[in-house]
């Protein structure tokens, strides 16, 4: 293990940060997503269900990024309460 100089992160610091990007980033997801299904809706609502069906397949990407964010700050929780 090599010495860290005076002023360096602790790991825990590092994990908190990482952790709060991801949560941070998976909120943009889901709002993005909420966002997609709510037009979606309106399209469906004025009967256009060609346009409301592809406004809702781009939600499909943004679940497996959102998947992807919470598991990874899930993991950075996990490891850094090992520690």
């Amino acid at each position: 293990m090599t010495n860290r100089p005076g002023n360096a992160a602790s790991p825990i610091d590092v994990a908190e940060t990482a952790i709060y990007a991801n949560l941070l980033a998976l909120a943009d997801r889901l709002a993005e997503a909420a966002n997609l299904a709510a037009e979606a809706a309106a399209a469906s609502k004025n009967g256009k269900q060609n346009l409301a069906v592809g406004t809702a397949l781009a939600i499909d990407d943004l679940l497996a990024q959102s998947k992807c964010l919470y598991d990874a700050a899930i993991a950075l929780h996990r490891h850094a309460n090992r520690e």
